[in-house]
């Protein structure tokens, strides 16, 4: 048995920060993730190596757009192998530092599976077996996971999420992004730099639903320069794969009903919060119909 002050489920950066900031204040904690290091859906699935590709693709179009200043290159060569071992390598610094921070501050990592024991323990599966911590206090920081698409999400290689799209597995010739967020629009201006031609649908009238129109306007312009086309007010009503691709059903208030043929398509119309943690039943946590666990005014 393993007692501690405050014992924090999910290593991501609301797990890792609310960490460091308790162990600074002088309570004994205890951290636990799946992970080898602190760093969650951000640093290793998420907007870490995102950026790191998005540094990649804006070099890449500075290239292009340097003729305009009398600079000319030649077109890119691009070795996939090393572009996705240096994104590792800038994932791996970081999260390995988080880990030599984490030990810096004496919180104790248990790298496993947590499980809700009763509202005072967990129970850890961890390489080395079961551990149980038991706890005056506990913050549930499990994060997210990328939503699916009825009749979009279908079991196919072809069909990506954003997890999936960061491997950087190939660059596919004909791209379809569903879902104009940022996510998707980060996704698609990486592989329309690297040479995908890329088709963005959203089924809003806008791209980035909820930003400011004004910013949105100009980024837009941007994106349909890069894109193949820019689909909105439309959305996907089904997807078939074929021996030659993916066979895309377009529906949309300003476009008679169509279809097209994707290399592969991106699903990313967002996140869903991982709210499915085993045990959470045997205390009063209630998960509400938004699927977040509902919270007083201090957020118990």
């Amino acid at each position: 048995m393993h007692t501690t002050q405050l014992a924090i489920l999910g290593g991501g950066p609301g797990g890792y920060a609310a960490a460091f900031m308790a162990a600074d204040l002088g309570l004994s904690v205890t951290l636990i993730d799946e992970e080898a290091t602190p760093g969650g859906v951000c640093l290793y699935r998420g907007c870490i190596p995102s950026k790191a590709l998005l540094h990649v693709a804006k070099l890449i179009n500075e290239t292009k757009h340097a003729s305009a200043w009398g600079i000319t290159f030649e077109p890119p060569k691009i070795d996939l192998d090393e572009l996705r071992a240096w994104k590792q390598g800038v994932v791996g610094k970081l999260t390995g530092g988080l880990g030599q921070l984490s030990k810096q501050r004496k919180i104790t990592y248990l790298r496993g599976r947590g499980e809700i024991l009763d509202p005072r323990t967990f129970i850890v599966r961890t390489a080395e077996g079961e551990q149980r911590v038991q706890f005056e206090h506990a913050i549930l920081a499990t994060g997210s996971f990328p939503t699916k698409v009825p009749g979009v999400s279908i079991d196919s290689p072809r069909v990506l999420d954003s997890t999936a799209a960061l491997e950087l597995a190939d660059v596919p010739k004909r791209l379809l992004v569903v879902g104009g967020g940022y996510i998707g629009l980060e996704l698609g201006t990486v592989y329309a730099a690297l040479g995908s031609k890329v088709t963005v649908v959203e089924m809003t009238d806008g791209l980035l639903p909820g930003a400011d129109r004004d910013l949105v306007a100009v980024l837009g312009r941007r994106i349909e320069a890069m894109c193949e086309a820019v689909l909105l007010n439309t959305k996907v009503s089904g997807v078939k794969e074929e021996r030659d691709g993916l066979r895309v059903t377009f529906e949309g208030a300003s476009i008679p009903k169509r279809e097209d043929v994707f290399d592969k398509v991106l699903v990313s119309v967002g996140a869903r919060s991982f709210t499915k943690i085993p045990g959470l039943e045997r205390t009063r946590g209630v998960v509400n119909q938004r699927g977040f666990i509902e919270v007083d005014g201090q957020r118990r």
